[in-house]
């Protein structure tokens, strides 16, 4: 039982680095588009990219429920364990192999944070000079404030929102 443990949850996360990778070639092309000002490259990047979470969300799910069947199978993990103290109850080979790709994981969570906290200040920077451009074009006028679709003022930090933080 334990052994199919370990398979599955370095499946899991090897899938993850895959589509971590992914991810940050995506992160790339839309830092490309930004700078380019290329609203159909963007558009299809946006598109993409939700794939791509909707992805990472359903392995994360996957994850957090080989967590929970860790905890059930070794006395030693509490529900609220994470990878880093599943890696120390395993022996062997496969103990490397997973601790290897939790690190490389972190790294790639690392520049997709730096790539995505970039595109912030490319597109905050692209939208103060259209809002200049407009204070100027409209003779001093204030510039209106953003608003989400549901009428929500749009907060003005979204760094925190980019983050990609998962439980490892």
């Amino acid at each position: 039982m334990m052994q199919q443990l370990v398979d599955a949850i370095t499946r899991n996360i090897e899938h993850t680095g895959e589509l971590y990778d992914q991810i940050l070639a995506i992160e790339r092309g839309k830092q490309r588009a930004i700078v380019a000002s290329d609203i159909h490259a963007l558009t299809q990047i946006v598109a993409r990219e939700e794939d791509l979470v909707n992805a990472a969300t359903e392995l994360e799910a996957e994850r957090n429920l080989l967590r929970t069947r860790f905890a059930e199978a070794d006395p030693r993990l509490g529900p609220d364990s994470r990878l880093e103290h599943i890696i120390a109850i395993i022996d062997g080979p496969p103990r490397d192999r997973l601790a290897e790709r939790r690190e490389h994981l972190l790294a790639l969570a690392a520049q997709i944070n730096e790539v995505n906290r970039l595109n912030f200040q490319l597109l905050r920077s692209s939208l103060d000079l259209v809002r200049g451009i407009l204070h100027d074009v409209l003779g001093g006028s204030p510039i209106p404030t953003t608003y989400t679709p549901p009428g929500q003022h749009e907060s003005p930090d979204f760094h925190a929102a980019t983050r990609v933080d998962h439980v490892l």
